[in-house]
């Protein structure tokens, strides 16, 4: 059985100032009741292609774990030019909230046409969680950079995201 009150003052929701609640610490309360290394894994799983990394995405998808986030990052820096690496953005792309948006730039930046797009991709995906003013400031400025991307298809995206704001 779970001590919801133990995991609640784990996660920060009840301190000496009382208690409060959000969905940032019911997502934290999930990472540990499913547990960081299995959701790294689940990244992991999903990027060797093998049967149920749907499943694995969904779950990570729900969730939007941190932990599942800073994974496809740490995969995108440590495998750069490789499909590994393009296939943790377009993930990341699929689980990403505003916790991703300080790495689009680099995506962005990047020499891989598939990693600018999935970055684009993981823009996209933020824009349409609740953002508050500085984010949104920092979406608007990406999208800035992705419109002047060498590759038409990246600027017409950019353009059709753009409407979302």
């Amino acid at each position: 059985m779970i001590d919801w009150e133990a995991l609640a003052k784990q996660v920060g929701d009840i301190t000496s100032d009382g208690e409060r609640w959000g969905t940032p610490s019911g997502r934290r309360a999930l990472e540990l009741l499913l547990g960081e290394e299995n959701l790294r894994g689940a990244v992991d799983y999903w990027i060797s292609k093998k049967p149920g990394r749907f499943t694995a995405e969904m779950v990570l998808n729900i969730i939007r774990s941190k932990v599942a986030m800073e994974r496809c990052f740490e995969i995108y820096k440590t495998e750069r030019g490789t499909e590994q690496a393009a296939g943790a953005v377009f993930l990341l792309a699929s689980i990403a909230d505003d916790e991703a948006l300080p790495w689009v730039r680099e995506f962005l930046e990047d020499g891989n046409r598939g990693v600018r797009w999935n970055g684009l991709m993981v823009l996209r995906t933020v824009l349409l969680g609740p953002l508050g003013d500085a984010a949104i400031a920092t979406a608007k400025e990406l999208l800035d950079q992705a419109a002047s991307d060498p590759d038409s298809e990246i600027r017409e995206r950019t353009k059709e995201i753009r409407l979302l704001l």
